[in-house]
């Protein structure tokens, strides 16, 4: 394996290498604020509306369980492949965030419904790849930080924009706050590791990517539609429905993922414009 260097002048002036520096100076993290679980109001709203959250929270969780193996595993391929600190580090404190939000999520979908089940064993398995190798380790910082937490960022930042609920609100925030980091994790990965990567290499993880673009709008295709007399209590819980979500996506894929996906010269502008129509 091509082992990289212990640092990297490209992360130096990032959020992400002043936010590593701080943490080097003794500064800590920002503390996480504390959700109000204990005053939601069930019933203050619909049971359409309180199904629909309840299906919005029970995935959530469901993800950022799964998230927490994943980010652990980019953590232990980023100190294999001697990557900056700045970058396992924050792969690290990315792996606990989402043990957090994991925590939170399935207590909002308790409030709206039953407590909802976390991922099986074989179900988080599906997103881990070989810890020890370097293009496994670049498509799944790609695809897992770069891709998919932008996009985790525009939806959930959409959904707290619409969130009049205060716990709703609360719980929208601290993640919100959070995936930034995770999405910058993966950029700054990809800045870093692009000078390095051969022709062969980089057209695999161009064609990997075309593939991840043109599946995301067929994966986030559709929202979650209240029940007529029911859209204003939805929408107070932060759900999305299908024609905001679609717009949500199809905004963040023109205006970040795909020209930061070209800038890597991967041109996936080209495979999102021939994506096939969804049904």
């Amino acid at each position: 394996m091509n082992h990289a260097p212990a640092s990297a002048a490209v992360l130096r002036g990032t959020p992400l290498g002043r936010r590593h520096r701080r943490e080097l100076a003794g500064a800590r993290r920002r503390a996480p604020v504390a959700i109000p679980f204990a005053s939601f109001r069930a019933a203050d709203y619909s049971a359409s509306a309180l199904a629909l959250a309840h299906e919005l929270y029970a995935g959530l969780a469901f993800g950022e369980h799964t998230a927490i193996a994943l980010f652990a595993q980019l953590s232990i391929g980023l100190t294999v492949s001697r990557a900056p600190f700045e970058l396992t580090l924050a792969a690290t404190q990315a792996s606990s965030d989402e043990t957090r939000h994991a925590e939170y999520c399935a207590e909002m979908a308790a409030l709206c419904g039953p407590r909802p089940s976390f991922a099986s064993a074989e179900e988080i398995a599906k997103s881990l790849s070989d810890p020890f190798s370097l293009e496994a380790l670049d498509l799944s910082m790609l695809k897992y930080a770069a891709v998919s937490e932008t996009l985790a960022v525009a939806l959930l930042s959409a959904c707290r924009k619409r969130a009049t609920d205060p716990v709703a609100r609360a719980l929208l925030n601290t993640l919100v706050a959070d995936e930034v980091h995770h999405a910058r994790l993966g950029w700054y990965y990809a800045a870093y590791r692009a000078p390095n990567w051969s022709l062969a290499e980089r057209q695999r993880l161009a064609d990997a990517m075309a593939e991840v673009v043109v599946g995301l709008e067929a994966e986030f295709y559709w929202g979650r539609d209240a029940a007529p007399g029911s859209e204003l209590d939805a929408r107070a819980l932060g759900v999305l429905d299908t024609e905001t979500q679609r717009r949500i996506v199809g905004e963040v894929m023109v205006q970040e993922i795909l020209p930061g996906l070209d800038a890597l010269g991967f041109n996936c502008s080209r495979a999102w414009e021939l994506r096939p129509e969804c049904a």
